[in-house]
């Protein structure tokens, strides 16, 4: 009986492995976000810290609140910051879209109402870190059908991926490159900029892997090469399927003092 199960094991491992082998670009990068997002809603708090060039370091704490979207993708996420001080009140709403532009939304310490960010803006850096209004709303998912995925090679248990965005497509970047892990989580991020720099490198460390398949990146390191600045964020907290409300994700929300 043990060598019988001992066979069937063996078999479903080869077969996954077999599967995992003829999978294209595309389905890659489409599997690995499709483990990621087996919750319904989560809450994070983070640490960041800045280094500027000349090694001045700036700290700063924020949560967040994704509330994921499997059938649409309508995804919505809220962003406030708690430290500095003079970053208290400082929020990102995000609204995704599958088939338009998302909608953002941004509330300022000195401001009372929130402005929303144009298209055009999307390459800007949040929050004086290295992270885009872009780089927000791709870290929990992007939208497949905007970019043409190309496996440059595999090396070892990982896949080298380029993306290429399609013709159309509101992006700050003329390509990333992936690197992706034999459990389908992005452990590096190369982007470069429409003028085919190299911008920014992304390294995520510290990963969870749960036996749903489920991944998390404990920590994120930005290393911004054109401006010779780093970010580092940390997750501290993180609950997940907590049946957030809509509320959560509304201009009210956004604009109020509540944690």
């Amino acid at each position: 009986m043990r060598i019988i199960l001992l066979f069937v094991a063996i078999m479903l491992f080869s077969t996954a492995q077999i599967n995992a082998a003829d999978m294209t670009a595309g389905q890659i990068v489409a599997k690995s976000w499709e483990l990621y997002r087996q919750v319904s809603d989560e809450k994070e708090i983070f640490e960041i810290e800045v280094t500027q060039s000349n090694g001045r370091r700036e700290e700063k704490t924020f949560t967040r609140w994704t509330k994921y979207d499997a059938g649409k993708s309508e995804d919505k996420i809220t962003v406030k910051f708690s430290k500095p001080a003079m970053d208290e009140g400082l929020g990102l709403l995000t609204w995704r879209h599958p088939d338009r532009s998302d909608d953002q939304w941004l509330k300022l310490p000195s401001l009372d109402r929130v402005r929303r960010i144009s298209v055009s803006d999307q390459d800007k850096y949040f929050a004086g870190t290295d992270l885009t209004y872009e780089d927000t709303r791709q870290l929990v998912g992007e939208r497949l059908k905007d970019f043409d995925y190309r496996l440059l090679k595999k090396e070892g248990e990982q896949w080298i991926i380029e993306a290429l965005p399609k013709a159309g497509t509101e992006t700050g970047y003329s390509k990333r490159i992936f690197r992706i892990d034999g459990r389908f989580a992005f452990i590096k991020i190369e982007y470069y900029a429409k003028d085919g720099k190299h911008l920014k490198t992304q390294t995520n460390s510290q990963l969870v892997y749960e036996k749903n398949g489920l991944w998390r990146t404990g920590l994120i390191l930005l290393n911004n090469h054109l401006l010779n600045r780093k970010t580092s964020i940390k997750t501290v907290d993180r609950k997940l399927n907590n049946g957030f409300s809509s509320d959560y994700f509304s201009q009210k929300f956004l604009e109020s003092r509540q944690k």
